[in-house]
């Protein structure tokens, strides 16, 4: 079982990454992110689908990077999730 859910989310851009397209940056940022780790609630991030809306662009006084707040859809599966939290359980339970 799959489902895709709408995530916003502040993102900082490091200044090695402004020399790329803004989608294609944001992207490979998000998907260092999210992508094969567990959220809470959610399951195990498989896919960034797309990106929805980028606002902001605006720097902190004193960072060098730029961030910007996104909303994006992204993928996750939760029969994973499913699986890990009963084996954590089993795992307890044997103790």
């Amino acid at each position: 079982m799959f489902f895709l859910s709408l995530i916003e989310h502040t993102l900082r851009l490091s200044p090695h990454l402004l020399d790329l397209p803004l989608s294609e940056a944001i992207k490979g940022e998000l998907e260092s992110l999210f992508l094969d780790k567990v959220v809470a609630n959610l399951g195990l991030c498989i896919f960034v689908n797309d990106i929805r809306s980028i606002d902001g662009g605006f720097v902190f006084p004193g960072d060098s990077a730029s961030t910007c707040i996104l909303k994006s859809k992204i993928w996750f599966s939760y029969f994973i999730y499913l699986g890990l939290c009963h084996a954590y359980i089993f795992c307890c339970r044997k103790r």
